[in-house]
């Protein structure tokens, strides 16, 4: 009876349902701005506490800038092995279209860099586990970087301080 008891107990061990993996963000980095918008390199840690290897599937991430212009939502497949009780970087490209490119005039006109928020989730999927994990990172965008953005966007406008 304690043999079938103790087979019966590692059974439900064995068939538990795998731990979520562990988001640490590192840097979320402007690569461009251009007329049609911003691109990025969103770098998040993850630690996989399993006994199996899982995969991230993709990376959904929200663009703000300063606090209130909302640049909207892009989803970007992120296909990653993430081995078990491994740490594993994400190294993801994101590229978010201008909502609003007044908005981004009316910020460029202020003589001020342009802090930036990139809220999002990344999937990780498998046979035993779908969960999407949030992640949340910070920067901000140079004076300079938004002038140039603004200076390609509206070609012959003269722009103080563009070089």
């Amino acid at each position: 009876m304690r043999s079938l008891l103790a087979a019966a107990a590692l059974t439900l061990v064995a068939c538990s349902r795998p731990e979520p993996p562990t988001l640490t963000p590192e840097l979320a980095a402007v690569t461009a701005i251009t007329a049609q918008g911003i691109d990025l390199r969103v770098q998040i840690q993850a630690y996989n506490p399993n006994g199996i290897d899982l995969s991230t599937r993709s990376l959904k991430a929200n663009v703000t800038l300063d606090g209130k212009y909302d640049l909207g939502t892009v989803t970007v497949p992120a296909p990653l092995k993430l081995p078990s009780k491994k740490w594993t970087r994400l190294d993801v490209p994101l590229s978010v279209k201008w909502q609003d490119l007044t908005s981004i005039l009316a910020l460029g006109a202020q003589s001020r860099g342009v802090p930036y928020q990139v809220n999002g989730t990344v999937s990780v999927g498998g046979e035993t586990l779908n969960v999407d994990l949030p992640f949340r990172l910070a920067g901000t965008i140079t004076h300079e970087e938004l002038l140039k953005a603004v200076g390609n966007s509206l070609p012959g406008l003269p722009l103080p301080g563009l070089r």
